[in-house]
């Protein structure tokens, strides 16, 4: 269900001119290898597009992100009550979400870093900032997606990834997280100061990663849901890529994660669970149903705290949601006990209920079926 398949947006603006030097990314490239520990196996293509260009390159990355079109990726989100904006309002609503934020990406498929001429609207929070600093920041980010792409092939799996949802925002939280980190260390060392030493302190990393001022940086007119997708794999990336630092092996244990990447978003928000090799991790069925049926999602705990709140997504385990073209939905989720999934199925029955929706609930030991027919 996630947009955008990689256009590694950063969480700072691009600010790029053309220069003469044979390769304006060398000083990022430096940068991210003396950093990660890891040198670049090959050069990475650049290419410069004008800000005109922009909108229907991140509209062709958005179409082939998808199993399905962007019109029933809309009706997929306003089936499920993730957003109340009008289909037609969806894509247009993205594109000036993605516009509005960092316009610089990396992407894995075409192995190419693409920079945009021209600056931005930036809000308020993003205009105190030095320009040189924004470029060097963001160069750093988007480069360590293509060391990521030139080491772990980013591009063959993501389309391994792209029917389950939650899979994939587990993964995208990985790649993100690491960026943001790589991109902390190199402002930390220009001011002298060495990334362990910051981590030794838990309120340092708490500011890091903290949603608040993620917020300042977005138009608060934005769908809460679309606002909380672009987050996610920053913020709570960057919390899981640091616990993965910290345990020891630094880089290399990030190293390790990719070998092994976590493959839920209960995972990522439950990392504890991962690295101790307890994950309650099933397999997610995606065959479709009878009838004509858009899509069948893995939705996973991200979106389920989203619909239903922190504490009833708690003890998650496993979901598919099958969304026919005539409006009908059908969830199901398995719990890891027969209490979380009583609370669950009282907190959605309600959350459906308020929203002018009858739902049939359904409930059997840890699991939970809800069929319903969303309002046009």
């Amino acid at each position: 269900m996630t947009p955008l398949r990689r256009s590694r947006l950063a969480v700072l603006l691009l600010v790029l001119t053309a220069c003469a030097q044979a390769s304006p990314l060398a000083p990022g490239m430096k940068a991210v290898e003396e950093i990660r520990g890891k040198k670049f196996i090959a050069e990475v293509r650049n290419v410069s597009i004008d800000r005109s260009e922009l909108k229907k390159l991140l509209r062709e990355q958005m179409e082939e992100s998808v199993p399905y079109s962007l019109e029933d990726w809309g009706t997929l989100l306003r089936a499920l009550q993730l957003v109340d904006i009008k289909s037609s309002e969806i894509v247009p609503t993205m594109l000036q979400l993605y516009e509005s934020q960092v316009l610089a990406f990396y992407d894995p498929h075409s192995h190419t870093y693409y920079s945009i001429k021209q600056m931005p609207n930036l809000p308020d929070a993003a205009k105190l900032a030095d320009p040189k600093v924004l470029e060097e920041t963001v160069m750093v980010h988007e480069l360590t997606h293509a060391l990521q792409d030139q080491y772990f092939k980013l591009g063959p799996r993501e389309k391994e990834l792209m029917k389950d949802t939650d899979a994939m925002m587990a993964y995208h939280s990985v790649l993100e997280g690491e960026a943001v980190l790589v991109m902390v260390a190199h402002m930390l060392k220009q001011n002298g100061v060495e990334l362990d030493e910051v981590l030794k302190d838990d309120a340092v990393m708490n500011m890091m990663s903290n949603s608040a001022a993620a917020d300042q940086m977005i138009d608060p007119k934005t769908p809460k849901y679309f606002v909380e997708m672009l987050k996610f794999p920053y913020l709570d990336g960057l919390k899981f890529v640091i616990t993965a630092y910290k345990r020891g092996g630094g880089w290399k244990a990030i190293d390790a994660v990719h070998a092994n990447p976590p493959r839920s978003t209960r995972e990522i928000l439950h990392s504890g669970e991962y690295f101790a090799h307890q994950s309650k991790y099933e397999p997610f069925n995606n065959k479709k149903p009878e009838g004509d049926v858009i899509a069948v999602e893995h939705l996973g705990e991200f979106h389920w705290r989203y619909l239903v709140g922190v504490d009833a997504a708690r003890g998650w385990i496993n979901d598919r949601a099958a969304v026919w073209r005539d409006g009908r939905v059908e969830t199901w989720t398995k719990w890891e006990s027969p209490e979380r999934a009583s609370a669950f199925a009282d907190t959605y029955g309600a959350f459906l209920k308020k929203r002018g929706i009858d739902a049939k609930i359904a409930k059997s030991g840890v699991e939970v079926t809800t069929t319903y027919t969303a309002p046009k």
